[in-house]
């Protein structure tokens, strides 16, 4: 049998690409991943596997208690952190952009660094900015890895940042507010990047539609809820609705023909990528540029 490969060596796409029929496993929910069937049957069938760089190399790994996104599978925490890595850097890879000539970063909302600590590894020599309504996270962005603190505001208009940015990563924001206010985001986004810095951030697209159609995978949704909130995505292209126990933070979902006619305008704007699913195979990942006028 063939030694078993590290985590961090096994590259779970070119798996699922060799076994077809164990991403439709994945897929009909009856294995969870990958590396998980490969542990479980396919190390023993003999399956062919393909390595690939360590993505952790020279990720500071340390984990705060407080990190609820890490709680019970610290392995998906890391792998989602890189899949947002990947995004970003194929967004500066179209834009033409050296990874050294970034050198400003904000992230927001910043958690307890589940990107960040990539962003520190790959952009070593830049100043990143993390910011976030959870101070706990904002604090120990600062005390783990260097950045410099910003505790967000519910209202971006009141936010004021201390720098200008030449990269800014916004992961899972939009996907839970209404939409006057990713729209101010995206105003208050273009305002602090410098010309020709850009702007990548996440949505719940089309595959979220499929799954509040076909799946119980929404918990926090009521049936009643889902309806309002896949009616109003069907007449616009963009729905949302609060959390039952959190008001002016739930659930949103947004076209991609949306986002084209009724955000790009809001900015000197001019699009990179649209990588649906592209994050962690679940949210879209849209990377804007700002002109250089």
């Amino acid at each position: 049998m063939r030694p078993l490969p590290a985590r961090t060596e096994f590259d779970e796409d070119a798996y699922l690409q060799f076994h077809p029929d164990v991403a439709a496993a994945i897929h009909a929910g009856t294995v969870g991943s990958a590396w998980q069937h490969y542990l479980l049957h396919g190390r023993a069938e003999g399956r062919r596997w393909q390595s690939r760089p360590d993505p952790l190399l020279g990720v500071n790994r340390t984990l705060s208690p407080q990190d609820e996104m890490a709680a019970g599978n610290p392995d998906h925490y890391f792998d989602v952190g890189a899949s947002a890595l990947q995004s970003i850097l194929a967004a500066l890879a179209v834009a033409r952009r050296d990874q050294a000539s970034i050198t400003t970063i904000l992230d927001l909302p910043c958690g307890h660094g589940r990107v960040l600590r990539f962003l520190q590894a790959a952009f070593p020599a830049a100043l990143i900015t993390a910011c976030d309504l959870n101070r706990d996270g904002v604090d120990f962005c600062a005390a783990e890895f260097g950045a410099s603190p910003v505790y967000s505001r519910p209202n971006p208009a009141d936010l004021t940042m201390p720098d200008a940015y030449d990269l800014i990563w916004c992961g899972s924001l939009l996907t839970h507010l209404a939409e006057p206010v990713c729209r101010e985001f995206l105003r208050q986004f273009h305002r602090w990047l410098r010309p020709g810095g850009i702007l990548i951030f996440t949505l719940h697209g089309r595959h979220f539609e499929h799954d509040l159609t076909s799946t119980d995978s929404l918990s926090r949704l009521t049936s009643a809820q889902t309806q309002a909130l896949l009616s109003a995505y069907r007449a616009d292209g963009f729905g949302y609705v609060d959390y039952a126990d959190q008001a002016g933070y739930g659930f949103s979902l947004t076209h991609p023909s949306h986002v084209m006619s009724h955000w790009l305008p809001l900015g000197d704007w001019k699009v990179l990528t649209y990588h649906e699913n592209g994050w962690d195979k679940r949210q879209d990942v849209v990377s804007l540029i700002k002109s250089h006028r």
